[in-house]
C-alpha cells in the first residue's frame, strides 16, 4: 500500500525560514538577554499597532491597483479602521499595563507611551525584537502585493483581517502570561509563551494563499485538460 504524501508549496520555504529566524529573536531575548514575561507580552502588543499599520498600507495598495471608486472605500473604511483599530488596541494596551505592568505605568495607567519607552530602557536589546516585528510585516506586505493578493481581495476584507489574529493570538498569550506571572515568571514558562508566538506565525505563512503565477498556472492546467491544483 503506496504511502500518502501531502504536496509541500516549495513557494513557502523562504517565508517560513524568515519567520522562524525573526520568532527566534525573543527566544534569545528570553534564554540570553533576562526578558521578562511583561516585556514579550508588551511586544506582542506592539506588533498590532504594526499590523495595524500593514493593513492600512494594504488597503491603499489595493485601491491602486484596482483603482476607481475603490479608492473612496479606501478613504472610508481607511479611516474608520485607524479609529476602531486604534481604540481596540488602546484598550487592549491599557488592560495589559494594568494585569502586568506594575510600576512600569508610573503616575497615569493611560499613558502607554511612557510605560513602552520606560520598558525599551529596562529591557536589554529589546528594540531588536520590535524590529524584526516590523521587519516581517514589511515582508508580510511584499508578498501581499508581488503574490498578486492584493488583486483577489477588498478593503472590507482587509480591514477585518487583523481581528481574529488578536482576538485568538492575544487571549492566549495574556492567559499564559498570567499564569507565568503567578508562578513567578519561571524562564521556561515564558520561553514556551515565544514559542507559542513562533507556532502561530508558522501556521499562518501555511495558510496562506499560493501566489498569483502559481494560481493562474492552475487555471491554465484546468482548461488543458489536466487536473486543477
Amino acid at each position: 500500500m503506496s504511502e500518502l504524501k501531502v504536496p509541500f508549496d516549495r513557494s513557502k520555504t523562504w517565508p517560513l525560514g524568515l519567520v522562524i529566524g525573526l520568532n527566534l529573536i525573543p527566544v534569545i531575548g528570553v534564554l540570553f538577554w533576562g526578558w521578562s514575561a511583561f516585556a514579550l507580552i508588551v511586544l506582542y502588543w506592539l506588533e498590532n499597532l504594526v499590523v495595524g499599520v500593514r493593513t492600512l498600507a494594504s488597503m491603499v495598495a489595493n485601491a491602486a491597483v484596482t483603482g476607481g471608486v475603490n479608492w473612496i472605500g479606501a478613504l472610508f473604511f481607511g479611516a474608520f479602521f485607524t479609529v476602531h483599530y486604534g481604540l481596540f488596541c488602546f484598550g487592549h494596551g491599557i488592560f495589559v499595563m494594568a494585569l502586568f505592568g506594575g510600576s512600569f505605568y508610573g503616575d497615569s495607567i493611560i499613558d502607554l507611551g511612557g510605560a513602552v519607552s520606560k520598558l525599551f530602557e529596562t529591557q536589554t536589546n529589546l528594540l531588536i525584537g520590535f524590529a524584526s516585528i516590523v521587519a516581517w510585516q514589511v515582508v508580510q506586505l511584499v508578498r501581499f502585493v508581488a503574490g498578486g493578493q492584493v488583486r483577489r481581495t477588498n478593503v472590507v476584507e482587509l480591514m477585518g483581517s487583523p481581528y481574529p489574529r488578536v482576538i485568538v493570538l492575544h487571549i492566549t498569550i495574556i492567559f499564559g502570561g498570567f499564569l507565568l506571572m503567578l508562578l513567578n515568571q519561571p524562564v521556561g514558562g515564558i520561553l514556551v509563551l515565544a514559542l507559542l508566538k513562533m507556532g502561530y506565525d508558522v501556521a499562518d505563512v501555511l495558510r496562506d494563499p499560493k501566489p498569483k503565477a502559481e494560481a493562474a498556472d492552475g487555471v491554465v492546467n484546468a482548461s488543458a485538460g489536466a487536473p486543477p491544483r
